[in-house]
């Protein structure tokens, strides 16, 4: 007999748990309720560099294992011919400073990370804070295209849409067999987490045609990422704000950080600018509870919290999720290794 499964949120990890639930789990019927669908989630605004970041106190193994997951997920999809209907490429990557910059985890995951003298950098970036440097190529995931890629996915698969903002886990109690809870800062009203805060990000989307390496600035907190269709200029790491308005004070200080390494970009063309809220959290939040809702027992797997690595994080957070969705539902999930549906 069929169980149904509801996955609240329809952002990158949301989407990315539905998808996972519905193709692995036999007998399901999944549905995904939200108010907000692409182009119009946070995911979508963001330039969409797979690197862990911001991720609070999340522990690093977990780190390791669902960013690594995630990885190898987008780098299979990036020799398929899906990879361009799906936005995602590889992108050599810098990443410059006045201090020293540690060698992190993920140097072995990426491809061929290497430390930069500071006389090549300087050679390359000779306005901007090149003291120290790194390099490597990792991924580009760009949502604007992956998320409705994994839409139709999901769809093809035989999922279902419910397009309403869910105020009360008490609207889905009853309904569900189990509830998935993908809503990232609105966890924080919906389940009363309120450990969840906004981590605010401002950036500006150019036609630079010319850029073709990403640069990341730590001492500026300035970056020029390349995307198919535009340079994405950023940013800010603003926690507790929640203004979701770009600001001309933070667009100055982007322009100014961005022109500091590619002075070239003062001949850019602005598309738009944009501000969208991380969902902060002391770590993120993966498990399961079953809990009384309105006097009736409700099975919650929870995965929100993700700061600013939705996207590095959420194939493996995603197949994490399924496997709790099916313990509660009493079943064993073996992941298909499968190539991406031809959509």
């Amino acid at each position: 007999m069929p169980r149904d499964v509801c996955v609240v949120g329809a952002g990158v990890v949301g989407l990315a748990s539905a998808v996972n639930i519905l193709e692995n789990i036999p007998d399901v019927r999944v549905t995904i309720i939200a108010d907000k669908f692409s182009p119009n989630t946070t995911a979508d605004g963001a330039a969409g560099v797979w690197l862990p970041y911001s991720l609070g106190n999340t522990p690093e193994n977990l780190q390791r294992r669902w960013g690594e997951t995630t990885f190898h997920h987008l780098e299979t999809l990036l020799k398929t011919e899906e990879s361009s209907t799906a936005g995602v490429t590889a992108l050599p990557m810098f990443r410059i400073s006045d201090d020293p910059i540690k060698e992190e985890y993920w140097s072995k995951t990426v491809y061929g990370y290497k430390q930069v003298p500071t006389g090549e950098l300087v050679k390359l970036f000779p306005h901007a804070h090149t003291k120290y440097g790194e390099f490597y190529i990792t991924l580009l995931c760009e949502c604007r295209m992956y998320l409705p890629w994994l839409m139709r996915r999901f769809k093809e698969g035989g999922g279902k849409l419910i397009n309403k903002r869910i105020l009360d886990l008490q609207e889905l109690t009853g309904r569900y067999d189990v509830i998935v809870n993908c809503t990232g800062l609105d966890a924080r009203s919906l389940v009363a987490d309120y450990s969840v805060q906004p981590i605010r990000g401002q950036l500006r989307r150019v036609t630079a045609p010319w850029i073709k390496h990403a640069v990341y600035d730590f001492t500026s907190e300035c970056y020029a990422i390349p995307c198919a269709n535009n340079t994405v200029l950023g940013g800010t790491t603003q926690h507790g704000n929640w203004n979701k308005k770009p600001n001309e004070v933070d667009s100055e200080k982007i322009l100014k950080g961005a022109r500091a390494i590619y002075p070239s970009l003062k001949h850019a063309t602005l598309q738009h600018d944009w501000a969208g809220l991380r969902p902060g959290r002391p770590r993120v939040r993966l498990e399961s509870e079953i809990r009384k809702v309105g006097g009736k027992e409700a099975k919650i797997v929870h995965n929100y919290g993700h700061g600013g690595a939705g996207v590095t994080l959420h194939w493996g957070c995603a197949q994490d999720t399924t496997a709790l969705v099916a313990e509660l539902l009493g079943e064993k999930v073996n992941f298909r290794k499968q190539p991406p549906s031809k959509l």
